[in-house]
């Protein structure tokens, strides 16, 4: 299908979010921005029906992203399947994720200051590979681009446009 959202600079984008890490492996300031940005590519989208993934490495962020996509209307007993306007939005970690792919998959980093284990290969392939159109990661572009000691998440933060 075609892609002609054009929010972003490219269809590999990394927003900029210096959020901190609260309790349990979580952090707010990524899920209100992701939020956010999926409030703005549902309203974009109209009548057109279009798949979302929102992707996290900790059940503690899930928890969170889960809490905020219920505060949408009518999403009140929902777990992992949200909908809002004509988009449907499948709330995962990565893992839980692997094999499934959606049209637009947002990615929360969580962490700001270590790695944790985001730096598994195989785990940041699955990641970075379910989207089939729009891939945005959410995190402290800053840290993984010049401080994470994994080449990996360096060579990623450089390769993903920033925005703010």
């Amino acid at each position: 299908r075609e892609w002609s959202y054009d929010a972003y600079i490219s269809r590999r984008v990394w927003i900029n979010c210096d959020g901190w890490v609260g309790k349990r492996n979580s952090n707010l300031e990524e899920a209100e921005r992701i939020i956010r940005e999926v409030k703005k590519f549902c309203d974009w989208a109209g009548d057109r029906q279009y798949e979302i993934a929102i992707l996290t490495f900790y059940k503690g962020q899930e928890g969170l992203l889960r809490e905020k996509l219920k505060e949408l209307p009518g999403q009140k007993n929902r777990y992992t399947h949200f909908s809002y306007r004509n988009c449907s939005i499948r709330l995962a970690t990565v893992d839980f994720f692997q094999g499934q792919e959606a049209d637009i998959v947002f990615l929360s980093m969580v962490n700001t200051s270590r790695d944790g284990f985001l730096d598994t290969p195989n785990r940041l392939n699955v990641a970075v590979t379910r989207a089939r159109h729009q891939m945005v990661i959410v995190g402290k572009h800053s840290y993984f681009k010049s401080d994470s000691p994994t080449r990996e998440l360096r060579k990623l933060a450089e390769m993903y446009g920033r925005i703010d």
